[in-house]
């Protein structure tokens, strides 16, 4: 239960640094006209997707090695 509001209270933060900040910067990019600014939510979510996606991915890989590395330094203590 405390994952699911961990990961419910991430989404919530995400949504909002995406709302002010990587949407106002991709709004520069050129994203004039009343349609394209339809677009301009869905493309700065998939931009917050992307690099959500990349430091999870840095994160985990970290977290892999650094256990197998503990357990290389158990096998080796016994």
């Amino acid at each position: 239960m405390k994952a699911f509001g961990c990961a419910a209270l991430a989404t919530v933060i995400l949504f909002f640094a995406t709302t002010f900040i990587v949407s106002p910067i991709l709004s520069n990019i050129g994203y004039d006209s009343a349609a394209s600014s339809y677009h301009l939510t869905t493309h700065a979510l998939l931009v917050t997707l992307i690099f959500t996606v990349i430091f999870c991915t840095i994160a985990g890989a970290r977290y892999i090695v650094e256990e197998i590395e503990r357990i290389i330094h158990h096998k080796n203590e016994e």
